[in-house]
This record gives C-alpha cells, structure tokens and sequence, in this order.
C-alpha cells in the first residue's frame, strides 16, 4: 500500500497511519480474519517509529477494528468493514454506515450488569485479557460517581501456566517453550491488573465489598465464558490459527505459532428468564471446576 504526504507533526503520525489502514479495512484491501501488514513492514511503510505504530493500531482496537495479541498480529475482526468511521471522518460513499461491527462484545453486557447493587463476574478464559481491558470503562464509571456499586466478586478460573498447554504452541518445534512464555506473561499481567484494580476500589471507599479470587485449572479451555450476576452467559469460542511472530532480534526465528483467537472473538449471550437452564447448567459447571478441580493461583507475589 503507497503512501503520500504523511503529516510532519510527530504527535499526529499515528493518526495518519490508523486512518489509511482504516481505509484500507473498508475498501476489502484488509479483508474479515485477515492479518494486517506486520509492524515492522508498516514501519517501513510509512517511514515512521515502532511506537508509532503501536499507537496506531491501540487506535483501531479501541474502534473494534482489529484484535491483536503479542507474537502473532494484528487480525481485522468480522464486520471491521462496516464499522462507522471515527467523528470527522468522511469514508467517500454514501453508503449508510454502521455504528459498530456486527458482533456480540463484552463491553455492553458488562455496563449493563455494573448498573447492579451487588456485581458477581465468574470468567474461565484462557488468559482474561478481554475482561482485563474492558473492565476499566466500568471501573471509571465508579471513579467518576455515575454508579455505585455496593459490592463487586470476580472469580476467575483460568489455565495452569505450569503445565504444556495445547496451544499456543510452535508448529515447528513443540518443545518451543516462548509461545507458552509469552501467554504466561500475558495470563499473570492481566489477572494482577484485574486485582489491583478492583482492589483499590475498595481502598479508595469507592465499594464497600470487593472480592477477587484467582484459580487455575490444570486444562487448555477451548472457549471462554463470563458468567454475569448470575442471569446471564456469554460464551466465546477459541478459534485456531497459525501466525509467523515477529522476529526479536538477536533470536532464532519461531517459525509458524498455533495461537488462538479470543480478542475480538463473538460471544454468544444467554439469559434469564428465557435461558434459564443453559445460565443455570454453566453455573453449576464453573462451581464444580472451580470447587472440586481448580487450585488457588500462585503467581510469585
């Protein structure tokens, strides 16, 4: 993809490159599952820095544009191209624009479920960032004074970090311990952070009861499922891939990673009154995982 003119301003670079990528989503050129252009090309692309780049695509994110996870790319999430553009963004057709892609998120179910007094969340993920990057827009609701929770527990069941899970792994060479490295650090980041955030919400007397418990599970989960206030259930799948990482200078190239994709992936809700016995049958399948099989994490802290 050529690029012409980009803005002498350093601070603006990355809205530059955010939006001809944006272009290039809506156009077909970066088609529904695809791979974006790695960042090293995009660099090269656009004669800019790494952070630039990096900036740039936070950008599309936020817009649910792409997903993306550390080691294998940026993918363009299903209905990307029907996504409206940001405000003063003019996409050249007069085509009716859509406000959001045409996927089931977390996002709204979890705003809605935060209108609660008492806030239960029971999440079994296969790294909890997902939740970890969503939760901050209800967390900044509570800091701002437009909700007031009495209460708020999150138990969070995920995968032993211990043990080889099935993926992400090296198709090139099994015994690849930095697939597993890389989940490990992103796994333990993200539940810490879901912790000190809730946490200090407690110590600032912004909620009365805060309770965040963390287990793992000797097991690779092959969907996610969140489990709100007890009424509702959104499951997502965890959809395989091979992704080529970026290489890291000064280390053997990877070679093909089966990685799974979960950020951006569609969730499926189910609710009460309507779906009492699908909510209920996933309750009592996470209380027994989390009281007979899972362990209390033990992440060196």
């Amino acid at each position: 993809m050529a690029t012409h003119d980009p803005p002498d301003e350093d601070g603006r670079k990355y809205e530059y490159v955010a939006a001809k990528l944006r272009d290039g989503i809506r156009s077909g050129e970066y088609g529904a599952d695809k791979l974006l252009p790695p960042q090293r090309l995009l660099m090269k692309t656009f004669d800019v820095s790494r952070a630039t780049v990096s900036r740039a695509l936070d950008l599309l994110k936020a817009e649910g544009l792409i997903a993306s996870r550390q080691g294998s790319g940026a993918r363009v999430l299903p209905g990307a191209g029907r996504a409206a553009a940001p405000a003063g963004h003019q996409t050249g057709s007069s085509a009716p624009a859509f406000a959001r892609p045409a996927l089931e998120t977390l996002q709204p179910h979890l705003q809605a479920a935060f209108e609660a007094d008492d806030i239960t969340m029971d999440v079994f993920s296969l790294t909890s960032e997902t939740m970890n990057r969503q939760l901050g827009a209800q967390i900044t609701r509570i800091h701002d004074g437009r909700i007031r929770p009495r209460s708020i527990s999150l138990r969070l069941m995920l995968p032993d970090p211990a043990i080889k899970l099935a993926f992400p792994v090296s198709l090139h060479d099994p015994d690849d311990e930095r697939p597993r490295q890389r989940h490990r650090a992103t796994l333990i980041s993200c539940s810490k952070s879901l912790r000190h955030e809730l946490r200090t919400l407690k110590r600032q007397r912004l909620v009365h009861e805060v309770s965040v418990q963390i287990r793992t599970v000797r097991l690779t989960p092959t969907s996610k499922m969140y489990l709100l206030n007890k009424d509702l259930l959104l499951e997502g799948y965890y959809t395989l891939e091979g992704t080529d990482p970026d290489p890291v200078e000064g280390e053997e190239q990877e070679g093909t990673t089966l990685n799974s994709l979960g950020l951006g992936a569609t969730l499926f809700p189910y609710s009460k009154p309507d779906q009492a016995l699908k909510v209920e049958t996933a309750q009592s399948f996470f209380d027994s995982y989390w009281d007979l099989l899972a362990q209390d994490a033990d992440f060196g802290d």
